[in-house]
């Protein structure tokens, strides 16, 4: 029986450790395409007030 309690007791923990990590790692990919989205929205911006230059590409 303590055998048991053992082995559950460690699989538990061993849960709560993969849950604690894909909790992180969720947590810091929203926060990673948050920033993207913000750069990418800066970048728009600067390029639609003309701060940055870019030229019309055609390609035929």
């Amino acid at each position: 029986m303590a055998k048991e309690v053992t082995e559950t007791g460690a699989l538990r923990a061993y849960a709560l450790r993969l849950l604690d990590s894909v909790y992180n790692a969720s947590v810091y990919t929203v926060i990673g395409y948050s920033a993207l989205l913000a750069m990418l929205a800066i970048i728009a911006l600067a390029i639609f007030m003309k701060v940055i230059y870019v030229p019309e590409f055609h390609s035929w």
